[in-house]
């Protein structure tokens, strides 16, 4: 069922919703912090009342999106003002779904106090947000699971002792703003299990290193899927002859994402079913996921998003100068690098994309490509100012963005079940 969203006449009850992961030392997900916003001028209105809109937000976003969409089953974070903790808006939420996220700028109060410890008797974890030690916070650290720490709003003997301060509490330490391996080794060795951040984003670059011939393999088939001359017959001669893909496809095509009233059993029928284009790019993506296999699976479904949300914000654009199958590969491509811990230029001369994806990937072009693959990270970040820059820039309606991410979510539960 497709989710009903704002028109631009109701614009000012958009809901736009960004998801930011938190990992752990394996680097596998523990949970999602969720960034909202109520619209296109909230980010930039301080008239608007915070509490108001925040709680309008949080609650359109759960009635409309749904917490096991947007999460996984993980641990959702989500900030909360202190009006509206000592007004038990936590409590809306199941305990054992979300993490509540105490801002920095509260005032700790009697009120407040009181609040966060109920809330933490009824089985739901508290964690500070962007915490820099007060002794006025110690009741709070008496209550709190987590902290987290911004690593880039202080220095690291700052953060060192900040840590030492904190440690008798017995609480988790969340490192925020996590950007380079070096960082994330740092935080490690300082006593930080949980990992908020991009340096995921970023290759490790290992002098010397060669790509394993498996997934030379997977390169040789990404660079067939790609080719404009490519053989139909071919491709489906192949997954016919793959166990595995066949039955992953078939998954894929039975999935609630395809939304086919009976069930198909055939292969043959499934690769007619898809049809020629869309083919293309799931095996691209099934490729995409081999080659990822020593990565955390949150790298792969970051590049599926990112593939479905420039595809249909390429099919969305009025002036469309390129394919929109060109917006579907920049997107899954745009972290080839991370995946394979290898320089983009080095990997790009292995595959037959075309000069436009190339030059979008190695940053040489300000087009219509670029430009979308650069909304989509903006989106993910939940800098809603750039992203508003951005769409007026391609011509997209913002409002019109959380509908499409819906439908990414969707893209991406189908294709994960099938994997």
């Amino acid at each position: 069922m497709k989710h009903s969203f704002p028109t631009q006449e109701q614009a000012e009850d958009s809901v736009f919703v960004a998801r930011q992961p938190i990992f752990r030392k394996t680097k596998k997900v523990f949970g999602y912090e969720l960034l909202f916003r109520s619209g296109q001028e909230n980010f930039a209105d301080p008239s608007i009342d915070g509490d108001v809109a925040t709680s309008n937000v949080v609650t359109n976003s759960f009635l409309v999106i749904g917490l096991a969409k947007l999460t996984d089953g993980k641990k959702a974070f989500i900030n909360f003002t202190d009006e509206m903790l000592c007004n038990s808006y936590p409590a809306l939420f199941p305990r054992e779904a979300i993490v509540v996220e105490v801002l920095e700028d509260v005032v700790v109060t009697p009120q407040l106090i009181k609040a966060c410890r109920s809330l933490v008797s009824q089985g739901y974890v508290l964690a500070l947000d962007d915490f820099i030690y007060k002794p006025e916070f110690d009741p709070l650290l008496e209550l709190a699971g987590i902290v987290k720490f911004d690593i880039r709003a202080m220095s690291m003997a700052e953060l060192a002792r900040d840590v030492e301060r904190v440690t008798p509490f017995g609480v988790r330490l969340l490192a925020e703003k996590v950007e380079t391996q070096e960082e994330f080794e740092a935080t490690k060795e300082m006593g930080f299990n949980l990992f908020q951040g991009y340096f995921f984003c970023k290759p490790e670059i290992v002098s010397g290193r060669d790509i394993p011939v498996s997934k030379i393999q997977y390169l040789q088939l990404l660079r067939m899927v790609q080719d404009e001359n490519y053989d139909f017959r071919k491709i489906s001669d192949l997954i016919s002859h793959n166990v595995a893909l066949s039955f992953k496809l078939l998954r894929y095509v039975n999935s609630a994402y395809i939304g086919l009233r009976n069930k198909v059993k055939s292969l043959q029928t499934a690769v007619a079913l898809i049809g020629e284009l869309h083919i293309r790019k799931w095996l691209s993506l099934i490729m995409l996921s081999h080659m990822a296999e020593d990565k955390p699976l949150e790298l792969v479904k970051l590049s599926i998003e990112r593939a479905s949300f420039c595809g249909r914000i390429g099919d969305s654009l009025a002036d469309k100068r390129f394919d929109s199958s060109l917006f579907f590969t920049v997107g899954m491509f745009s972290l080839l690098d991370v995946i394979l811990g290898q320089k983009m230029k080095v990997i790009l001369q292995d595959l037959n994309l075309a000069d436009e994806i190339q030059d979008c990937l190695l940053g040489r072009s300000r087009n219509q490509l670029a430009r979308t693959l650069a909304l989509v990270k903006a989106y993910e970040r939940g800098n809603w100012e750039k992203v508003s820059q951005l769409s007026s820039a391609l011509g997209v309606s913002m409002e019109d963005l959380p509908g499409h991410f819906d439908d990414v979510l969707e893209e991406v539960r189908a294709f994960c079940l099938g994997d």
